[in-house]
């Protein structure tokens, strides 16, 4: 079982990188049975490095099927939602870094960051301001 947060994510980069090849597919597997057709998809539903457009198609179907259906929709919406509401896994996951030590630990390391700067920029020796390195800042060049 996926983190309720992990399958909306991978359906988000499958939309993102796959973008229009979910839509753009054969309407039935007849399509691969038409004299007529079959040259066109060969030629133009065809992947990169000899992936055959039959392969490809049946990649792309699998996926829409994961993401695009009925049943891709429900699935979202079960992974979202199977471990609780929204707002309690975050008070969960509060009370939990509590009790371990792990929240004083990050408020800590939130903290000693904090510390390092104010309204005039850092104030740790090893860290640079942006008027250190910009020749604007240092007044040597004008600013347009």
């Amino acid at each position: 079982m996926l983190a309720p947060v992990a399958y909306p994510r991978i359906k988000e980069l499958i939309e993102r990188h796959v973008a229009s090849g979910l839509i753009y597919l054969p309407s039935s597997s007849a399509d691969f049975e038409s004299e007529a057709i079959r040259p066109y998809l060969d030629c133009f539903v065809r992947g990169s490095n000899g992936y055959a457009a039959l392969d490809r198609v049946k990649l792309l179907k699998l996926l829409w099927d994961a993401i695009g259906t009925e049943f891709g929709g429900r699935h979202e919406l079960y992974e979202r939602n199977y471990a609780g509401n929204y707002e309690n896994l975050r008070i969960e996951t509060l009370n939990a870094a509590a009790a371990t030590g792990d929240l004083a630990s990050m408020q800590s390391i939130v903290k000693d960051c904090m510390s390092e700067y104010d309204l005039s920029g850092w104030t740790s020796s090893d860290l640079i301001n942006p008027d250190d390195i910009s020749l604007v800042g240092r007044g040597t060049v004008q600013a347009a």
